[in-house]
């Protein structure tokens, strides 16, 4: 069976150390008053021995003399023996028992001593009194000790060990092992245990970054011979032949396309993605995309009117900027039969580029999901795709500060939307 979580490691050890305190001043309260209780019996009993004894051997007469605090009386013999029992008379506690006295067993009597023990009933009050109190001051004591040994000793070096532990990144793996001897006793198995975790990870990752640089290298010189010939090929063949051969040159291409994501992809991973970023003009940047992009489908592709208001600057790597409106653009192109339109909008603190389509949009239940690598929608089924282009355009916006959002295009299908925070305010007509 799992075990429950704890909420909170330092309210759980503060809250058992409270109970163990309390605990033990219960079972000393109670061993105290039983101790107590006790002693008092057996006081009375030495007191009634002496009394009964005094009386067999003439050394006492009743009545006993006033101002000893015990009365002693013979009371009928029809009454039965009682051990000390505690009564309250007049305000006063006294201990009261009865018992026979061999003396006067021809008369049928029982002997009645009452001890007054008021004071030591006070007094047993005022020492519990003072024990909890002493209890009190003890929980108060304990807890704001344990709350410095706490901070000082488990909450101080776990959050120095979280500190560090999140200062590590991919390319630091192995390179900054973490000071078991400047941690706790406890802590260093678990600093040990993550370094040791630390170096295997890191060998791997190094692996990997050794097997993607080199799949990428090698994979880009047989691609660039493929195309280059096909495009040859294409010159040379007979009028049956140049469809074949383009399709191999197209293949090639995407094929190209594909391992430069994927390049994209492992470089973000490992933190060695760059860009260049410069301020930038949105408008130009979407005619500059429409004139790249308008021979993939000179009759579907669309360019949006100017915005009205002058339009402000964004801060963008304009060559990754192409190449994620390419990708919103060749996505729309496959997924959609209508036109595809490129828009730019702006408000207050952002600007935005839009690649609207008419195609059958994206669910909004769906929308987090196609963001993530090698996911496709459910309207994508029947269409050619890898599930990493919308991946690949949101890695490169949160690299460039941006943000990718899908919405709902005004004539229905999707909306995919570059949107960035306004670099400058536009400058005063």
């Amino acid at each position: 069976m799992a075990l429950r979580s704890l909420p909170s490691l330092r309210v759980w050890l503060q809250s058992t150390s409270l109970l163990a305190v309390v605990a033990g001043y219960t079972a000393l309260f109670a061993f105290g008053s039983s101790l107590a209780d006790a002693e008092r019996l057996e006081r009375h009993q030495r007191l009634v021995n002496q009394i009964r004894n005094g009386l067999s051997t003439g050394e006492l007469s009743l009545p006993l003399p006033q101002g000893f605090g015990v009365q002693v009386a013979l009371v009928p013999a029809d009454s039965r023996d009682e051990s000390p029992t505690l009564r309250l008379i007049d305000g006063s506690y006294w201990l009261a028992s009865r018992s026979t006295l061999p003396s006067l067993a021809s008369s049928n009597a029982l002997l009645e001593v009452r001890q007054n023990i008021t004071a030591s009933i006070q007094s047993q009050r005022r020492d519990q009194l003072l024990l909890i109190a002493a209890a009190g001051m003890s929980l108060l004591l304990v807890s704001l000790l344990f709350r410095v040994v706490l901070w000082r000793g488990l909450i101080t070096p776990l959050r120095s060990l979280a500190d560090e532990l999140s200062s590590l990144s991919a390319d630091s793996l192995g390179q900054r092992t973490l000071d078991p001897d400047g941690q706790s006793q406890e802590l260093q198995p678990i600093v040990e245990a993550f370094n040791q975790l630390q170096s295997r990870l890191a060998e791997a990752w190094q692996r990997e970054r050794r097997f993607v640089d080199g799949v990428a290298h090698e994979l880009r010189t047989p691609i660039t011979v493929i195309s280059g010939h096909a495009q040859s090929l294409q010159a040379e063949l007979p009028e049956a032949s140049p469809a074949k051969v383009a399709l191999i040159a197209a293949e090639a291409e995407r094929l190209g396309e594909l391992v430069t994501v994927m390049l994209d992809l492992a470089r973000s991973d490992a933190g060695r993605l760059t860009l260049e970023l410069e301020s930038l003009d949105p408008e130009l940047v979407v005619l500059d995309a429409y004139e790249r992009l308008q021979s993939l489908a000179p009759a579907r592709l669309r360019l949006a009117p100017p915005f009205e208001a002058e339009m402000p600057r964004i801060k963008a790597d304009a060559e990754r900027l192409q190449q994620c409106l390419a990708a919103l653009v060749d996505n729309a192109l496959g997924y959609s039969v209508g036109t595809v339109q490129l828009a730019v909008s702006a408000s207050d603190d952002s600007v935005t580029l839009h690649v609207r389509d008419q195609g059958p949009g994206i669910p909004e239940g769906e929308r987090a999901q196609v963001l993530e690598r090698f996911v496709r929608g459910s309207t994508s089924i029947g269409t050619r795709g890898s599930g990493i282009g919308l991946a690949t355009v949101k890695l490169l916006m949160e690299a460039m500060q941006g943000e990718l959002r899908i919405g709902d295009a005004p004539e229905a299908g999707a909306d995919l939307q570059l949107r960035f925070k306004i670099l400058a305010p536009p400058p005063a007509p």
